[in-house]
């Protein structure tokens, strides 16, 4: 398989996967009142182009997931009917429902932000990294890494308009003999430590008012 030993950024892979879930984690965590402060500083991070187009490419994706999470909360969570039937949701059940729905808003527009960054061997890299302390648990992160790319790469090519049946039907393309992949990672750097921080800073903020 082929792949590019340029960075897009220069910034460390296995830092930016770290700093994206303190990030999710934090936007988990986050009261209400604060999703607002987090979507602004989302729309920052979209302000690269080939973010932004990620981060649609991503929501399109992901849009049965958004109806079927609205359908589940609205018609699940105990609360007033929005009309006197059987089959009514309720009110608070569409607003958990579109609470979470902004949650996973957030998490995929950090993530959007993320894959623009790097290809994709270069985040399966990042993650051969992390996951160096789990290899003595048996943990084959070589194989991990190789399936995380290949995902990826999968999720970067723009949708074919072919019929899924005949995609089913089509006959495997023959491999051509052993593949390699080349994982090249960049050196970690200031702007590195400044991105975690600031994840962890962020984190923090999240937490200290959880508490307060």
């Amino acid at each position: 398989m082929a792949s590019h030993d340029k960075n897009r950024r220069a910034f460390h892979p296995a830092v930016s996967i770290s700093s994206w879930l303190i990030a999710a984690l934090a936007i988990e965590l986050a009261a209400v009142h604060l999703l607002a402060w987090l979507a602004a500083a989302a729309l920052v991070l979209l302000a690269d182009a080939s973010a932004l187009r990620g981060f649609a490419r991503l929501l399109w994706r992901a849009r049965w997931l958004w109806l079927a999470l609205l359908a589940l909360y609205a018609w699940t969570v105990p609360g007033v009917l929005l009309w006197p039937s059987d089959y009514s949701p309720t009110r608070e059940g569409l607003e958990a429902g579109l609470i979470r729905m902004l949650r996973l808003v957030l998490m995929l527009a950090v993530l959007a932000r993320l894959l623009a960054e790097f290809t994709p061997v270069q985040l399966a890299g990042g993650l051969y990294l992390l996951a160096k302390p789990f290899a003595a648990l048996g943990l084959d992160r070589r194989a991990l890494a190789v399936r995380l790319a290949l995902t990826l790469e999968q999720i970067e090519r723009p949708e074919r308009n072919r019929n899924w049946l005949a995609e089913l039907k089509a006959p495997a393309a023959k491999s051509t003999g052993s593949e390699e992949m080349r994982m090249v990672v960049a050196q970690a750097g200031w702007k590195d430590l400044l991105v975690l921080i600031a994840a962890i800073a962020l984190l923090g903020l999240v937490l200290a008012r959880a508490a307060a």
